[in-house]
C-alpha cells in the first residue's frame, strides 16, 4: 500500500508551489554598471511580470515550465511527472477576466475632446505611426496597466534632417518628409530604469531607460540587433536621447544620441492601476489573480490524476509473493501489489481510494473557481462608504476600483496630448474622452429596468431619463438609436404601416407620397 506521505502530497501539503527560478543574471565580477543595469525599483517586479506573462499565455507557457507550476510528487520519477503534467488541464480563466475588465471603459470609443486643433484631429487618427488611433493604442495600454499594474509610453518625434541653409523648415516641407509625432508602448518587461524629481511642486520623469528590440530584414531572414534608449535631463537644462550597443566584449557602446528640442522634460507617460510603491514599483491587483489561475491548474491536475487512479483501481495479491527481479511496488493504474502470507491463503482484491476523498477532491477545482471568480470582480464592486453625494463633491473620489483605473488611463492620455501639442507648437486644448461611469456596474440590471419603468410610468422620470438610464446601464445595446426609436414609437401609437414615417419635429405623419420629397 501507498505511504501516507504519498496520499498527502497527492490530496494537499506536498511540495512548495512555485521553484523560484531567476530572471536576471549577475554581471561579470569587475565590469561595471552600464545601461543595462536594472534599477531596484524595477527589479523587484520582474518576477511578478514573469509569472503574469506566463498566466496569460496560458496552456504550452504555463506546461514548459515543467515542475515550476506543477511540482513532483515525492519519489515521483522524470516520465510520471511528465504525464500527469500533459494530461493536466488548463483553462484561460485568467486572461478571459482581464478582458472583461479591461472592456468596461471602451463602451464607447475614447476619442479627443475639448477644442482640439486640426493638427491634433489628424494626429487622433494616427497616434503610433502604425495605423491604430487614439482609442486601438489607449486598448493596448489599458490591457498593459491592468495586467501589469503600470503601463508607460513615450511621446516621440521622426528624426529632423536640418535644412543646408540652416532656415526652420515650413509645415508643408515637414509634412514632406513624414515628419509627425507618434507614441511608442514600452511593454512593462522592456523598462530598465526610470526615475522621477520634483519641479514646482510636480513629479516628473527625468530619466528613462528602455530596451528596443527591431526586427530587420537580412535578405531572405530576419536580424535583430538589441539596443537600449536612454532619455534624460542633462546638466544644461536639455532632454537629451541616446542610444547604446552591447559589443563583443560585453560592453556597451553609445551609437547615436540627440536633443529633444521641443520638450522641457521627458515625454515618458506612466498609468497606474496597482497601488503605487515607487516611481514604477506597484502591487497589480492581476498578480493575486494569476496565482489563483494557477491554484486552479492544480486543483485540475489533482482531480484528474485521482479520476485516474479511482476509475483504474490497484490489484492486490495477497498470499502471494512478488515474482523476483520485478521493480518495486509502484501506485497506479496497471499496477499489481503482492503481500505475502504465513498461513498461505492467497485471494486477489482491488483496491482505490476512498469515495468521500474522490467526491472532496471532485469539488477542490469548484471552491477555488468560486474564489477566483470573486477576485475577478473586485475591481467593479464599489467601494465601501462612498456615497453619490459624496461623489458628487469630489470628482476624484472614485465608485470604483475599474472607475479610478479609467481615470488614470483619462490622466495618462492627456499627459500624452499635452506631450503631443508641444511637439505640434499648438495649443494645449485637446483632453481625451473616456468612459468612466461604473457606478452601476455589478447591479441587478433586470431589477433597476423595473425601477426605472416604474418611476417613467409614476412621472418621477421622463422617457428620455429612462432611455438614458438603460442604455448607462448596457442593458440597451450601443446600436440603439434614440430619435429613430422615438419615430418608431409615434407610428406604432398613429397605427401607421411601416411604409409610413412621423417627423419627429411636427409629430405628424409624412405622406408617402411626398416622403421621397421631404427628404430631398
Amino acid at each position: 500500500m501507498a505511504s501516507e506521505s504519498f496520499w498527502r502530497s497527492l490530496f494537499g501539503g506536498g511540495p512548495p508551489r512555485f521553484i523560484n527560478i531567476p530572471l536576471d543574471l549577475p554581471r561579470p565580477p569587475g565590469m561595471p554598471a552600464g545601461p543595462d543595469t536594472v534599477s531596484a525599483d524595477i527589479a523587484c517586479m520582474r518576477e511578478k511580470w514573469e509569472l503574469i506573462d506566463l498566466v496569460t499565455e496560458g496552456h504550452d507557457a504555463v506546461k514548459n515550465c515543467g515542475e515550476r507550476f506543477l511540482p513532483k510528487f515525492e519519489c515521483e520519477t522524470p516520465e510520471k511527472h511528465k504525464r500527469r503534467l500533459r494530461e493536466a488541464p488548463w483553462r484561460p480563466i485568467f486572461p478571459d477576466a482581464l478582458e472583461s475588465i479591461t472592456a468596461k471603459p471602451f463602451t464607447s470609443p475614447v476619442a479627443l475632446a475639448g477644442e482640439p486643433d486640426a493638427r491634433m484631429k489628424t494626429f487622433a487618427e494616427d497616434v503610433d505611426g502604425q495605423g491604430n488611433d487614439l482609442n486601438v493604442f489607449a486598448r493596448s495600454i489599458f490591457d498593459d496597466a491592468v495586467s501589469h499594474g503600470v503601463a508607460t509610453f513615450f511621446v516621440d518625434f521622426s528624426r529632423n534632417i536640418p535644412r543646408a541653409d540652416g532656415r526652420s523648415k515650413t509645415l508643408a516641407e515637414e509634412k514632406g518628409q513624414g515628419l509627425r509625432p507618434f507614441w511608442v508602448h514600452i511593454p512593462a518587461g522592456n523598462l530598465i530604469d526610470v526615475r522621477t524629481t520634483f519641479v514646482k511642486g510636480r513629479e516628473i520623469v527625468s530619466h528613462a531607460r528602455w530596451w528596443e528590440r527591431p526586427i530587420v530584414a537580412d535578405g531572405f531572414t530576419e536580424s535583430c540587433i538589441p539596443h537600449i534608449r536612454v532619455v534624460e535631463i542633462k546638466d544644461d537644462g536639455r532632454v537629451w536621447w541616446t542610444l547604446w550597443q552591447q559589443q563583443a566584449d560585453g560592453n556597451f557602446a553609445q551609437t547615436d544620441s540627440g536633443v529633444l528640442s521641443a520638450v522641457t522634460e521627458v515625454p515618458f507617460v506612466r498609468i497606474f492601476t496597482g497601488k503605487r510603491k515607487g516611481a514604477i514599483e506597484n502591487r497589480p491587483w492581476s498578480y493575486g489573480l494569476a496565482i489563483m489561475a494557477l491554484e486552479y491548474f492544480r486543483a485540475l491536475a489533482r482531480q484528474t490524476e485521482i479520476e485516474n487512479l479511482s476509475g483504474w483501481p490497484i490489484l492486490a495479491g495477497q498470499g502471494l509473493t512478488k515474482p523476483t527481479g520485478e521493480a518495486e511496488v509502484q501506485m497506479g493504474p496497471h499496477t499489481v501489489l503482492y503481500a505475502p502470507s504465513m498461513e498461505g491463503n492467497a485471494k486477489w482484491e482491488l483496491l482505490g481510494p476512498d469515495a468521500s476523498l474522490v467526491e472532496q477532491i471532485g469539488k477542490g477545482p469548484e471552491r477555488v473557481l468560486d474564489v477566483f471568480s470573486k477576485l475577478a470582480m473586485e475591481p467593479t464592486i464599489p467601494k465601501a462608504g462612498v456615497t453619490a453625494t459624496a461623489a458628487g463633491v469630489d470628482n476624484s473620489r472614485a465608485h470604483s476600483a475599474i472607475e479610478a483605473w479609467a481615470l488614470a488611463l483619462k490622466n495618462g492620455l492627456d499627459e500624452g496630448l499635452a506631450y503631443t501639442a508641444q511637439w505640434l507648437g499648438v495649443a494645449d486644448t485637446a483632453t481625451a474622452n473616456v468612459a468612466t461611469d461604473f457606478a452601476v456596474l455589478g447591479g441587478n440590471g433586470a431589477a433597476e429596468a423595473q425601477v426605472l419603468a416604474s418611476a417613467q410610468t409614476r412621472g418621477v422620470i421622463s422617457a428620455e431619463t429612462e432611455r438614458a438610464e438603460l442604455k448607462r446601464r448596457s442593458i440597451l445595446g450601443p446600436e440603439f438609436d434614440e430619435e429613430a426609436e422615438i419615430v418608431r414609437i409615434a407610428s406604432e401609437r398613429e397605427g401607421l404601416e411601416p411604409e409610413f414615417q412621423i417627423d419627429p419635429v411636427t409629430g405628424q405623419p409624412i405622406d408617402p407620397a411626398n416622403s421621397r420629397s421631404a427628404l430631398q
